[in-house]
């Protein structure tokens, strides 16, 4: 079970991450990228296609074709899409969908439209709070979406199949929501960038295969005894576009991550779609406009309950933000973030990131001051 673990654990690593898209598309059927966590996946999928989560290059900063249409002061996440698109390694996608809750995502997209990088692009608007008008215009968008999977698929979405993608999606979220709390444990089973390579594993394989990988794993995991360095400071981490394990590795040389406030992590699987509501797309915008929001989003203060919530539950001792460099929605955010720690009395330290492994030493030495400070 121990293989089978680490086969999970590691399905998004660049080595292993085009392997279940590859086999989609040998089968016959499309796959669809998409590149923000506010994408109703089960849409793609209920229109018979994969939704793939669009992991840019983890290669050096160097990256070509990106920078004759991106400035280096721009989002290093969609920088490095850019340049797995433009360098020919995703041409298996049959589409790509963003939405616009940063503004960068909604550039990249069009740079990859008008260069006519994929056959099909999407991009939905997510509006900045939850009210009964605004449930319903992204319920309106969620519909234009369809629509829009509908002209490239040939077969209209009926919303018996969105349901049963419902279903199926809400059971991914409830074994992610049964592996966190395992995290809660004194020991937990297992590491923080462990748990990060199984959530960006949910993203990319076809959610039927992840369910019946994840449930089996579970029993295994109640039981198993993680080789973990230290479990002591317990940290929680923010971060929006984090998807290399790596840093997490790094935090961990001296500590424990148990909790994550990130858009790869806890964010990903937040709140189940309400499946007694009437309307499919309705209850998949009550989804994403009720849960806990991306620092975009224009509900701080509840964003800063929950995770006050989840630094309670999961024990924690500090927090560590790594934004990632030019993500100007979480840059934004930190300074409100660090003042309401602040008065709660949780020390927090903010390291600034690149998207791809790098700095390793200054991370180090930061974070290490940080963790000796809390110890």
């Amino acid at each position: 079970m121990e293989t089978r673990l680490r086969q999970l654990i590691e399905a998004n690593k660049e080595n292993n991450r085009e392997k279940w898209a590859l086999e989609w598309k040998k089968a016959g059927k499309k796959v669809i990228g998409f590149m923000s966590s506010y994408v109703p996946e089960e849409v793609i999928w209920a229109a018979g296609m994969l939704p793939w989560r669009i992991t840019g290059t983890w290669q050096s900063g160097h990256i070509p074709h990106a920078r004759a249409y991106r400035t280096d002061s721009s989002c290093a996440y969609c920088n490095h899409v850019m340049e797995s698109v433009l360098s020919g390694e995703l041409s298996f996608l049959d589409g790509i969908v963003t939405t616009d809750t940063d503004q960068d995502l909604l550039r990249t997209i069009e740079v990859l439209e008008y260069l006519q990088k994929a056959p099909f692009f999407h991009c939905l608007h997510i509006p900045f709070f939850e009210s009964e008008r605004t449930l319903h215009f992204l319920s309106d968008e969620i519909r234009r979406m369809m629509a829009g999977l509908e002209s490239i698929s040939g077969e209209k979405i009926q919303d018996e199949s969105l349901w049963d993608a419902i279903h199926s999606f809400n059971r991914m979220r409830h074994l992610l929501t049964d592996l966190y709390g395992l995290r809660k444990r004194d020991n937990p089973p297992l590491s923080g960038a462990e748990a990060l390579g199984i959530t960006t594993a949910a993203g990319i394989m076809p959610k039927d295969v992840f369910n019946d990988e994840l449930e089996a794993l579970l029993p295994y995991l109640e039981e198993r005894k993680a080789d973990l360095r230290s479990i002591h400071p317990r940290i929680l981490i923010a971060s929006e576009k984090l998807d290399h394990p790596g840093y997490l590795e790094i935090v961990e040389e001296s500590c424990l991550v148990v909790m994550d406030d990130m858009d790869t992590g806890s964010r990903y699987f937040d709140r189940n779609v309400d499946t007694g509501l009437k309307d499919p797309a309705y209850a998949l915008a009550k989804r994403n406009l009720g849960r806990h929001g991306s620092p975009r989003m224009a509900d701080w203060d509840i964003q800063f309950d929950q995770v006050m919530k989840w630094i309670k539950e999961y024990r924690v001792n500090g927090v560590i933000s790594l934004p990632l460099s030019w993500c100007y929605p979480q840059i934004m955010h930190l300074p409100f973030f660090s003042r309401r720690l602040k008065e709660a009395g949780i020390p927090h330290i903010s390291v600034n990131r690149e998207y791809q492994l790098a700095n390793e030493g200054q991370l180090r030495t930061r974070i290490g001051a940080f963790i000796e400070m809390l110890g």
